[in-house]
């Protein structure tokens, strides 16, 4: 107890004591105990009383309930306050009936009982709704703010608690009032709960011609690419097998229901990009809810005979989109395919390095190593992702124009397919030709524009981004001039 409450406390204690000796006083106000007077001592004796029982319950709240709800951050239910201050005031009443009336308290309890007896068939209802909010509040299963789903698929947000039902707001805005029966009566979902993740779901079912595994990748590529998916958590799962297609359910983690909307928009859409831009049919698209624990291990392998061709690739990439369609394919000849399964390492920060290389399929994470001059020395030799990269990125640029270290670790965050360039296979072609090398150059300086700025938002350091571009400039150099 601190130094505020203990004074609190310390005051209600004089004032309960002031209180009591006025009450021992006042029994000397008549001294015949019978007549008007009398009476008027039976009130006054009872008024103070009741101002006891007020001063117990300030005290009480003041010095103990706000205390304790300041120190966990945390409301104590409205019905556990208005059960404290009831029990006070009913052994207030007791009191007043048997001290100051000289009344038995069994007249008091015959009297609550008949009356009471009429009072609880009338209200058993509101009784029951009454004592299931207490339990439902002692449990701490809901609480204000959090989003339930009924058996039936209605799911609102708690707003508002009392002593016999919940107020819930559906996304839509629409109010609804539940009961404290109602809630424990059925089978509820907290989808607030920190133990029970929330993950959306939407499901795409593709033809039969398409692989499997090939389809998982393609889907886990987009759903990760999505915005507003929580921490990247992201599962694929082949579903079931159907006589139009495969049906795959993509499951990704919903920060809070709120957004489940917005978010399941934005997983749709990058769904339908990236499989047009792979020329995959989605024969059925459908989303909805789904609150699980998705098993990684429910995926199983299968052949992946068809990928991303080499030309596909290169043209996503837009490396060489400032050159002719006969330049572009014959480069993409010359590049070699690699497969690497998800958690792999592709490439080391500090190997020595001289490919480059584009992502067909897949997403790769980025991860740097905090460098030893960091002004923060619990990061030093620390590593972090820093960005991820899909179909259509590429990396490696660096190591292949100068042949330096490379600066990030690479890793396949999920099943990758690599187009890998050689240094020598990029200076053939700047032998046949000059200009090739400046419209590389061009098309290879504005994609690291563009992720230098995506990696500012991590790494937030704007010097290191603007130098990055000299020496990108540099490396060119250096690379013409070998």
């Amino acid at each position: 107890m601190g130094k505020q409450q203990l004074k609190i406390f310390a005051v209600g204690i004089l004032l309960v004591a002031a209180l009591g000796f006025l009450y021992c006083w006042s029994d000397a106000i008549s001294p015949r105990n019978t007549g008007t007077y009398f009476d008027y001592e039976k009130l006054a004796r009872s008024a103070i009383v009741i101002a006891i029982a007020i001063a117990i319950i300030r005290m009480v709240f003041l010095s103990f309930i706000s205390p304790l709800e300041k120190r966990h951050q945390k409301q104590v239910p409205s019905v556990i306050k208005y059960l404290i201050g009831a029990v006070i005031l009913a052994i207030a009443a007791i009191f007043i009936v048997t001290n100051v009336y000289d009344q038995s308290a069994l007249i008091l309890f015959i009297g609550l009982g008949t009356s009471g007896v009429g009072i609880l068939y009338v209200a058993q209802d509101s009784l029951k709704d009454l004592f299931r909010g207490i339990a439902i509040a002692f449990q701490g299963i809901y609480k204000v703010g959090d989003w339930i789903k009924f058996p039936d698929g209605t799911v609102g947000q708690i707003t508002k608690t009392n002593l016999t039902r919940m107020e819930l707001t559906q996304v839509d805005s629409t109010v609804l009032y539940v009961t404290n029966s109602m809630v424990t009566n059925q089978a509820m979902v907290n989808l607030s709960r920190p133990d029970t993740p929330f993950y959306g779901e939407v499901k795409v079912m593709l033809e039969h011609d398409v692989s499997v595994e090939r389809a998982r990748r393609m889907l886990l590529t987009a759903t990760i690419n999505a915005h507003g998916i929580a921490d990247k958590d992201v599962s694929v799962v082949a579903e079931s097998v159907q006589l139009n297609g495969i049906i795959f359910a993509a499951y990704f983690k919903v920060p809070d229901y709120a957004e489940l909307i917005s978010v399941k928009h934005n997983v749709i859409s990058s769904i339908v990009e990236h499989l047009h831009r792979h020329d995959l049919k989605v024969c059925e698209l459908s989303g909805q809810y789904n609150i699980m624990n998705v098993d990684a291990d429910a995926v199983k392998k299968f052949n992946d005979a068809y990928v991303t061709d080499e030309l596909s690739a290169l043209k996503f990439s837009g490396l060489l989109k400032n050159c002719t369609q006969e330049v572009q394919k014959q480069f993409a000849k010359d590049m070699q395919k690699l497969v690497f399964s998800a958690g792999k390492t592709i490439c080391a920060q500090g190997e020595a390095g001289d490919t480059m290389y584009i992502i067909a399929e897949g997403v790769v994470n980025v991860i740097v190593k905090v460098s030893a001059d960091d002004k923060d020395e619990s990061k030093k030799g620390a590593a972090e992702v820093v960005t991820t990269l899909s179909d259509g990125d590429y990396f490696g640029e660096m190591a292949l124009l100068c042949g330096d270290k490379r600066n990030a670790t690479i890793v396949a965050k999920t099943n990758v397919v690599l187009y890998e360039i050689s240094r020598n296979t990029v200076k053939a072609y700047i032998e046949k030709s000059q200009d090739f090398a400046k419209k590389l150059s061009t098309a290879i300086v504005e994609r690291n524009r563009s992720n230098q700025m995506k990696r500012s938002e991590a790494l937030k350091n704007s010097s290191k981004r603007d130098s990055s571009i000299s020496e990108l400039m540099s490396a060119f150099r250096i690379f013409l001039g070998g």
